[in-house]
């Protein structure tokens, strides 16, 4: 166990240390505001929100894979990556923060395509490159980018720490209804140019204008959040839903080693990630796992491991 906990307090330090680096580099290299030619496909890819994204999933893949992530070191991360991914754009800091902004967030990256199309009959690249980004990182990292970059999954996830009664969605009712939300979308984007998910998005308050309207969506949001994990990713995202296909796909994941595992639901009963007992069957598709490593860490066993 101590050995366990000086790993964790290192790898938090080194977390740490990485964002401190990169913040001091944005202030002795900003940047003076210049003309610049239109940005291209690959162009994005330099953006830090980027390749900080790339950082954190390429971090926690390394965590999983060496299971050094327990609940300790994952309370202590989910502040960070809220803080990087949601926080740090703000501060005036130069072309490092600037280039960290939540402009377009993960869900309009998914939604703003459809209206864009609908309106001007084109879709601007820079929602394409991140998508691709995004979509990249998942198959390499099995919904990585949903559990290690994204601000809103991470504050869900904290606050479901809080002791309160637990409930798992059953897959089988969130699933259609996060679909059905997002049909939904697609005709009336198409028909008359409207964003439904407008209406329930809590990534508009990370814009920090403190709009009453977003204040009371991410309330909802992290009040469902204390008593089940992750509810909006598994009922409303609609890149959750998008990145829950392309998961199928990832080359690196959560696996169960049949001759370890005793079959005493542990993992199950404590995680309250739907997709657990779907790990377990070993069933080829399964509810979204966001790569929190928390099955893992449970496991008494070791029987869960984080590999290709």
């Amino acid at each position: 166990m101590d050995r366990f906990r000086h790993l964790s307090s290192t790898w938090v330090r080194i977390v740490l240390l990485v964002v401190v680096l990169l913040v001091l580099a944005s202030v002795v290299f900003a940047e003076e505001e210049t003309a610049r030619k239109p940005m291209g496909f690959f162009d994005f890819w330099l953006l830090p929100r980027v390749w900080m994204s790339a950082l954190f999933v390429v971090l926690g893949m390394v965590l999983l894979a060496k299971n050094w992530v327990n609940r300790r070191l994952r309370t202590v991360l989910l502040p960070v990556i809220f803080f990087v991914f949601a926080v740090l754009w703000i501060l005036p800091l130069g072309w490092f923060t600037r280039g960290m902004a939540i402009h377009p967030s993960p869900m309009c990256i998914v939604t703003k395509p459809f209206l864009f199309f609908k309106i001007r009959g084109f879709v601007p690249l820079v929602f394409l490159s991140l998508f691709t980004t995004i979509g990249v990182l998942t198959i390499v990292g099995n919904k990585a980018f949903c559990g290690w970059v994204c601000p809103v999954g991470a504050l869900q996830e904290l606050v479901n720490r809080i002791k309160a009664p637990k409930v798992t969605l059953p897959f089988k009712i969130s699933n259609p209804i996060r679909i059905l939300l997002f049909v939904v979308f697609v005709i009336v984007a198409f028909a008359a140019g409207i964003e439904t998910y407008a209406y329930f998005n809590p990534f508009e308050t990370l814009h920090w204008g403190f709009e009453w309207y977003g204040l009371m969506v991410l309330g909802v949001v992290l009040i469902a959040g204390l008593f089940i994990f992750r509810p909006f990713c598994y009922l409303v995202c609609p890149l959750g839903l998008l990145t829950w296909v392309l998961e199928h796909a990832s080359i690196a994941r959560v696996k169960v080693d049949k001759d370890k595992c005793t079959e005493c639901d542990m993992c199950v009963d404590d995680s309250y990630c739907p997709a657990v007992r779907s790990i377990l069957d070993m069933k080829k598709s399964r509810p979204d796992c966001h790569a929190c490593g928390r099955c893992i860490d449970i496991c008494p066993e070791e029987a869960l491991r984080f590999r290709v």
